[in-house]
């Protein structure tokens, strides 16, 4: 039961963080973290190696590609950007597990999962946006601008 409960309410903290960084710190910072991320990711699962490393660098393209489109200071796009990030990494995903002949079945409680994973993510970005805000401006009013 806790299985499918938490499939459906799936919110997507590294996207989050990766936009976050990108908004805040640009293109070298948010690299750096999809690249790392994803090796961690891949050294610690027993899946395909490389997988999740490509698979956040093609997200964090994808969040650089849509922030041309859409504005990541405001809470509409920020909103837009991440679901559709979230959205676009889980087809991704399913599409990679199915090419390696992967046993996966579309079904329709699927889609619901990539749905309601993305609009889940997308609607709590902001809080996560304001906290890490509001951290950053505590962090360097305590500890001075970093060098």
């Amino acid at each position: 039961m806790n299985h499918i409960m938490f499939k459906y309410f799936d919110v997507d903290f590294v996207i989050i963080i990766l936009a976050f960084l990108f908004a805040f710190y640009g293109d070298m910072g948010a690299g750096i973290f999809a690249l790392g991320q994803g090796l961690l990711i891949d050294i610690y699962s027993a899946g395909l190696l490389g997988l999740f490393t490509f698979l956040y660098l093609i997200i964090f393209m994808g969040i650089r590609l849509g922030s041309r489109f859409f504005n990541l200071g405001t809470i509409k796009g920020l909103i837009i950007i991440i679901s559709l990030a979230v959205i676009f990494k889980k087809i991704l995903f399913i599409t990679f597990l199915h090419l390696f002949s992967l046993e996966i079945t579309f079904s329709f409680s699927l889609f619901m999962a990539v749905v309601s994973s993305a609009i889940c993510s997308g609607m709590i970005s902001p809080f996560v946006f304001y906290f890490f805000r509001n951290l950053n401006l505590f962090l360097i009013k305590t500890h001075g601008e970093p060098e």
